[in-house]
């Protein structure tokens, strides 16, 4: 008779159990991170009834958690990833628009210029176009300021957005300690049995955690979750939580790089790539910084080229002309861990041969060594760093105040700073070299049929630019030069001197004279102006291979596939996390229906081991009253 009501009440508390596992599974079906649960039955120890064992009813061993690692780590690495790509996204249509609307009024802007210019031409002497011009270019320096701006206005996004990260990383991880603590000790409390809502709490959190940087975790035997950032980074490590924190780079105080707070110099900005915490680290490195400089190298060719063109003529004084625009010097930043007070400097060598990249020199060993500050790959250079003999690389020319210690470093950015800075130089209008810088005359007396070309300036810098030179033929195949010298004459051959060169054809006779003199006093002249406005076509970038024009439509069309690009990778990125996502769901969420036929399974149940307990009980009362009676 008692095992009987010992099977019946064990099993009415087994299935109690089991009833509010459930309806605690219903009442959380909706609750986020909550994975369902479930009651493990095993039969309690039998009983040795005479020849017989016997059963001695059910127990409850545990409460399981409906849980995959597999499956968890899936959507953890998949919400990573889709993070990476959310912030990337947004930061690329940021840096698209700005493509599109501001450097596509660069692109406006530009040809407006060079417009303007072929108006001068067709009126050199008209002060209204000639000031017309100046407006243009004007427009033109504006446009680069303006694109530059709002390129540079994104680092400070990026920034503000890094710290956010920062500190929502830091008190997750904090979190995730304490609940590890209330875990191993809620878990030592119920005899082995982790509590499944604090599980379900920190894994809630990791997954909170995932989406802003990438993570990898452990379980330590008392059941306390280790997690990972980075590539490898402790952030909770056996109940110690290392804090994430921001530093100025060493190069740039405002950008930030991201450290631990035990070392500060330990920055770990390089290994974190995914959740959103890369995606702004790879904004501001394959994005923000590059769309910058680019922008800049184009801002740096056209400066260059224009400036060389103008220098080439002469403005309505008879002067030859001045720069037309003025860009700032290229960035040399000594990093803030040097041990010495060296500087660089860098100037423009060749603004052909500029890329769109940053360097980092090097000193060690009493060697110097440069690398490319994006990839790390080394770039060949020449020269020693000294005025003499500077560090030649890449259309740069690199000079050292002295000679660095050993480990120094310093960031050359040759083309960062020069859309911002991008002005018109030029303050009047009649400035405006319009004119050539020389012209060429063929005496009256020429007997031959030589004809001389309206001559080219190659050094605009020669001090004797202007200087009258007369070139005498003393046979029809020898000539001097202001009476001195006999050189051979060949028919189309180059005749340079003093920064200009010209061309003699034909057959000249014995004393045909040619002189190349200054152009003052030409005001009506255009031939600069028109090589001013052809110059849209002239291709000075990438070692002379693309126009400006050309530059400033690739790097818009640039930006917009580079958007797209990440647009599709991160539309196919949240497929894979939704994916990721129903495996987890199938594996851990509530489903009402099947709680709802458990519910009514354990109802039954429960019913029935009442109904036996009842039973027992009538049967226990007969027999007491058949004793008292007698009966028995």
């Amino acid at each position: 008779m008692s095992s009987l009501f010992q099977i019946s009440v064990s099993s009415m508390q087994a299935l109690q159990t089991a009833i509010a596992t459930t309806s605690n599974n219903i009442a959380n079906a909706n609750t986020p991170g909550y994975a369902k649960e479930s009651v493990d039955l095993a039969t309690t120890a039998p009983q040795l009834n005479g020849s017989t064992t016997l059963g001695t009813g059910v127990a409850v061993t545990s409460v399981l958690r409906a849980f995959s690692q597999v499956a968890a780590n899936q959507l953890n690495s998949s919400q990573s990833s889709l993070g990476q790509l959310g912030s990337l996204q947004t930061y690329t249509n940021q840096v698209a628009n700005i493509g599109g609307t501001t450097a596509g009024g660069l692109s406006a802007a530009l040809q407006g210029y060079y417009n303007a210019w072929a108006n001068v031409a067709n009126a050199p002497t008209s002060i209204a176009t000639r000031q017309a011009l100046l407006g243009a270019a004007q427009g033109l320096a504006s446009s680069f300021q303006s694109t530059s701006s709002q390129l540079q206005s994104l680092h400070t996004s990026i920034n503000g957005a890094i710290t956010a990260d920062v500190q929502q990383i830091n008190s997750i991880g904090a979190s995730i300690s304490k609940l590890n603590q209330q875990i191993i000790v809620g878990t030592a409390q119920a005899g082995g049995q982790p509590p499944n809502d604090l599980v379900d709490q920190r894994a809630q959190l990791l997954s909170s955690l995932s989406q802003i940087v990438g993570v990898t975790t452990s379980i330590d035997s008392n059941g306390a979750l280790n997690v990972f950032v980075g590539n490898g980074q402790p952030l909770v490590l056996q109940g110690n939580v290392t804090k994430l924190t921001t530093l100025p780079n060493p190069f740039d105080a405002a950008q930030l790089e991201i450290s631990t707070a035990a070392n500060g110099k330990n920055i770990i900005s390089g290994s974190i790539t995914s959740g959103d915490l890369g995606g702004l680290l790879a904004a501001r490195t394959q994005l923000v910084d590059p769309a910058l400089n680019q922008l800049g190298q184009i801002a740096t060719a056209l400066s260059q080229s224009a400036n060389a063109q103008q220098n080439a003529g002469l403005d309505l004084s008879g002067s030859l002309g001045g720069d037309l625009f003025s860009i700032a010097a290229p960035a040399a930043t000594a990093s803030s861990a040097n041990i010495d007070a060296t500087s660089a400097t860098v100037g423009i060598a060749n603004g052909g041969a500029l890329t769109a990249n940053d360097y980092v020199l090097s000193y060690r060993g009493g060697a110097f060594s440069l690398a490319n500050a994006s990839t790390g790959a080394a770039v060949a250079f020449t020269g020693a760093g000294t005025s003499a003999n500077p560090i030649a690389a890449d259309g740069m020319s690199i000079v050292l105040s002295g000679t660095p210690a050993n480990g120094d470093q310093f960031l050359i950015q040759p083309t960062v700073n020069a859309a911002g800075s991008f002005k018109v130089a030029l303050t009047g209008p009649s400035q405006i070299a319009a004119a050539g810088a020389i012209q060429t005359l063929a005496a009256n007396a020429n007997s031959g049929s030589a004809t001389i070309s309206a001559g080219a300036v190659v050094d605009a810098a020669y001090p004797n630019l202007l200087s009258s030179a007369n070139i005498q033929f003393t046979s029809p195949t020898a000539y001097s030069i202001n009476g001195a010298g006999s050189y051979a004459y060949t028919s189309g051959a180059n005749i340079s001197l003093n920064g200009w060169q010209v061309e003699i054809a034909g057959t000249p006779a014995a004393g045909d004279a040619f002189t190349v003199q200054s152009n003052a006093g030409g005001t009506g002249d255009n031939r600069n102006a028109l090589a001013s406005a052809a110059s849209q076509t002239l291709d000075v970038l990438a070692g002379g291979t693309i126009s400006v024009n050309a530059a400033v439509s690739a790097m818009i069309t640039g930006l917009g596939s580079q958007a797209q690009q990440v647009n599709s990778a991160q539309t196919a990125q949240a497929a894979v996390n939704a994916q990721a996502l129903q495996s987890v769901q199938s594996i851990s969420g509530v489903n009402l229906n099947e709680e709802a036929a458990n519910l009514m399974q354990w109802q039954q149940a429960f019913q029935a081991s009442a109904q036996a307990l009842t039973i027992g009980n009538n049967m226990f009362s007969n027999l007491m009253s058949a004793l008292s009676n007698g009966i028995l």
